[in-house]
């Protein structure tokens, strides 16, 4: 009679699924060993196949991943006749991450202490007893690169790409010290993946505009960044027709922070000709800018201590009629700035102490407002 989840308790089921895992590991193995004989035979050459990992994956459908495990049991565990017979209860991917660990030369005390290690630990042992040359080194060094992926939309875009060692510890280093500086999101939680993200970010727009010793942003003459939207479509709350020079779409959020941030250049398009232009210069008047700072000292949201790249913010938004009376402004750091208020959407309680802010929580639902 079959076991439901209705009559069984979790731990009866936690046997089952790690017996069947037990059953698996034997169909592996035996697969390995016929793998083997069938390896000694040439089978890849009689088929045709470019290498035995890819007659694998045609003969079984599996995936490049399955293949690669199942072909270096076959031709390693032959040799491993005492691994093959302790490793009842082990699943198949223990068995192959633990052959592996062996033929890459670890002493007799480091397979044992693997024992107590998850995969992706056994991998890391494995990966310290690789003979690192100076012509593997410079390899790595020659196959260095990054991609940038635009979406179809261009809305968004994918990084990808793989460093040398030494270059990928100081972009992960950098990218780690930044992230662990902007702390927890209010609201839902913030994953490690979106504070790397904003770090990158953050330290991107260092090089771009410069920041002093205090963590001020240091003053330019030219716009950031010049953005062109279609008059024609303003009506749709920036929904449409707004795009960055050489670079992506943006919307609604992005260009409520152009209008509070000022210092990016709007190109008002008709008929895909330039018919208004702003002059690029900050939106707050410079002297109100150092008044609202001086006056401020720092972040003013409550708990923050951060003097990271300080923006003065429109408590009421300039779309909403907001102007630049310094009772209206306050002091943010880029982080609340920039990835609080006009990337996820939360906004300054007006009611809250000008020194110690908070925000409403009742809008930073990430839904449109109706039209």
């Amino acid at each position: 009679m079959s076991i439901t989840l209705l009559d069984a308790s979790l731990d009866v089921l936690e046997q089952e699924l790690v017996a069947l895992e037990e059953q698996v590991a034997r169909a592996r193995l035996r697969q390995a060993e016929l793998l083997h004989v069938l390896d000694n035979h040439r089978i890849d050459r009689i088929d045709g196949a470019r290498s035995l990992q890819e007659w694998v994956r045609g003969r079984l459908d599996a995936t490049a991943h399955t293949a690669r495990d199942l072909v270096d049991a076959a031709r390693h565990l032959p040799h491993q006749p005492k691994l093959v017979a302790g490793a009842g209860g082990w699943s198949f991917e223990r068995t192959v991450a633990t052959v592996r660990l062996i033929v890459s030369g670890a002493e007799p005390t480091m397979v044992e202490a693997s024992f107590g290690y998850d995969l992706a630990g056994v991998d890391m042992l494995r990966g310290k007893q690789r003979r690192i040359t100076r012509m593997l080194e410079r390899d790595r060094f020659t196959g260095r690169t990054v991609w940038f992926q635009d979406s179809l939309d261009n809305s968004s875009g994918r990084i990808t790409g793989e460093l040398p060692g030494l270059e990928y510890g100081i972009v992960r280093d950098a990218v780690e010290e930044r992230a662990s500086q902007f702390g927890d999101l209010p609201g839902p939680v913030q994953t490690k993946e979106q504070r790397r993200a904003d770090a990158l970010v953050s330290i991107c727009q260092d090089s771009r505009e410069p920041i002093d010793l205090e963590g001020n942003q240091c003053s330019r003459s030219e716009p950031l960044v010049s953005v062109f939207f279609d008059t024609n479509q303003v009506h749709y709350r920036g929904e449409l027709g707004a795009a960055i020079e050489f670079g992506p779409r943006v919307g609604p959020d992005v260009l409520d922070e152009i209008l509070c941030v000022g210092r990016i250049q709007l190109v008002g398009l008709e008929d895909g000709k330039p018919v208004i232009t702003s002059d690029g210069a900050r939106a707050i008047p410079p002297e109100v800018r150092r008044f609202v700072k001086h006056r401020d000292g720092g972040c003013t949201i409550a708990g923050c201590h951060s003097r990271y790249r300080l923006q003065v913010h429109h408590i009421r938004p300039r779309a909403a009629g907001g102007d630049h009376d310094p009772d209206n402004l306050t002091t943010l750091c880029w982080f609340h700035h920039h990835v609080v208020v006009h990337r996820l959407g939360h906004q300054i309680d007006p009611n809250s102490p000008p020194h110690n802010r908070r925000f409403l929580r009742s809008v930073a639902s990430g839904v449109d407002p109706p039209s």
